[in-house]
């Protein structure tokens, strides 16, 4: 049998691509296919090939959990992390696995089927005793023409001193300079001067399908010479236009398929500490715990993906994702361990949408700024 090598180690691209890792199977064989789902939550899913009828039946015999599911065939980041959380379903004797949250296009997760796990899990004899494993990597389909697929934080209120906008795009743009290209107009369609803190180049991510505008802070002042004033680039009680012109052009060198527009309702400014204590927490567990949480602040949601955690009293992190169901609440979704209580861990540096950290209000000056005090814990039970 040839021993294949899989492309990533080549210097080869993936797409939604599967190369072989077992030897199992021969040149040209996957075991598993991709289905590429436009205009999903998900990109898409993994179907393995045809499973003797006989098996089939067993499976739907027995009805999994996703534990048992996720025993025998799995999709993980890397062989010591636990599985990507997600759905398991029968197709005509194919068995799918859809995953539950839009995965990371930017990560290779290995996906593997066992034969010898499923008889454990059947208790059964099988006589099949190969395992199969590929390389995948979900990436949303490819289109030659970018589109703007969404703006945060998405309020229709916003305060005065919002800090940031966030622009997500369906593919990479180019590297024309973003602010020309982007502008808020007042209610009289006058351009406002500067409202943003240009960086050369714009802030990015690492595909540049997602672009930080930053908004001039408060303290900060504006102009030169006698029209120097310091003050919100937004005004309470002004209603203004976020406006993306479509001549923008994306890495392919097309331009946006349309121009974007959103009317901005500027309100008070939120000018105080995220206050953790007046959360409202609740969790539920079955096959997958989930803690919904209502915050006191709207907060930065890249950030709050990023610094919020679930812990159990034995102090190990349990594997979660943090999902957004409105700019006040989101969920965090975490593998049950058979814990009754757990700890949800908040990082000091988590801000709200306009910069406000749980330990200070973004305009303190710096000498004035409570210090860590250690990592921020919400203890919470599990609703029975």
């Amino acid at each position: 049998m040839k021993k294949i090598l899989p492309a990533f180690f080549k210097g080869g691209t993936f797409g939604l691509l599967y190369f072989l890792l077992s030897i199992n199977v021969s040149i040209g064989q996957s075991f598993f296919s991709a289905q590429t789902l436009p205009k999903t939550a998900n990109y898409g899913s993994i179907t393995t090939r045809l499973v003797p009828e006989d098996i089939v039946k067993l499976i739907q015999d027995h009805s999994f959990t996703f534990e048992e599911w996720s025993s025998f065939y799995y999709i993980r980041t890397n062989p010591n992390n636990p599985p990507v959380i997600g759905e398991y379903t029968i197709v005509d004797n194919h068995l799918r696995f859809t995953p539950k949250f839009l995965p990371d296009p930017n990560i290779r997760y290995l996906v593997t089927f066992s034969y010898p796990n499923l008889a454990k899990v059947l208790s059964s004899r099988i006589t099949e005793q190969a395992v199969y494993s590929d390389v995948v990597s979900f990436e949303p389909p490819k289109t030659t023409q970018p589109e703007i697929v969404s703006v945060t934080p998405n309020l229709e209120i916003v305060p005065a001193n919002l800090l940031r906008f966030y622009v997500h795009f369906s593919s990479p743009m180019g590297i024309e300079n973003p602010y020309d290209f982007i502008t808020i107009e007042d209610k009289n369609g006058n351009a406002l001067v500067e409202p943003f803190v240009e960086v050369p180049e714009g802030l990015w991510n690492i595909d540049r399908t997602r672009l930080t505008l930053l908004l001039h802070p408060g303290r900060i002042k504006q102009g030169v010479g006698p029209n120097m004033t310091e003050g919100d680039i937004l005004r309470a009680g002004n209603v203004y236009t976020l406006k993306i012109d479509s001549k923008w052009k994306g890495a392919s060198g097309e331009a946006l398929k349309e121009s974007f527009s959103r009317s901005i309702n500027a309100s008070n400014t939120l000018k105080k500490a995220i206050n953790v204590n007046l959360w409202a927490l609740k969790a539920v567990q079955n096959q997958v715990g989930i803690l919904t949480i209502v915050t006191d602040h709207p907060l930065d949601q890249p950030l709050a993906k990023r610094m919020l955690y679930i812990m159990n009293k034995d102090g190990k992190i349990l594997p979660s994702q943090v999902e957004f169901t409105s700019p006040e609440e989101l969920k965090v979704l975490w593998r049950p361990d058979g814990s009754k209580e757990l700890e949800l861990h908040i990082d000091h540096r988590l801000e709200d949408v306009c910069g406000n950290t749980p330990l200070y209000a973004f305009d303190l000056e710096e000498n004035t700024r409570r210090e860590s005090e250690g990592e921020i814990m919400l203890t919470f039970k599990i609703s029975e």
